[in-house]
């Protein structure tokens, strides 16, 4: 059997701008990554995003997947100084 790798990664808290609409939330940066345009520039179509907010639902969201292709604008809120894994 396989054993899988456990990905080390910082949190961090950024303001997210879509074509249609705007989340807060939580987005995980491995910590192979030192920026947010590595993250924006992988070959994943999707951002994972955690405890998001938004005006256009009544309560926070504890998971969204975010097209990349529709994001206009990202703003790091927080990084988290801790590796977390």
């Amino acid at each position: 059997m396989r054993e899988k790798k456990k990905v080390q990664f910082r949190k961090v808290r950024a303001w997210i701008k879509t074509v249609d609409s705007v989340y807060t939330g939580t987005l995980y940066l491995p910590n192979d990554r030192d920026r947010i345009s590595d993250l924006m520039n992988d070959e994943r179509q999707f951002i994972s995003v955690t405890d998001v907010e938004s005006k256009d639902f009544p309560s926070p969201k504890k998971y969204l997947a975010i097209n990349k292709d529709l994001i206009e604008l990202v703003e790091v809120l927080d990084f988290d100084r801790e590796r977390e894994s």
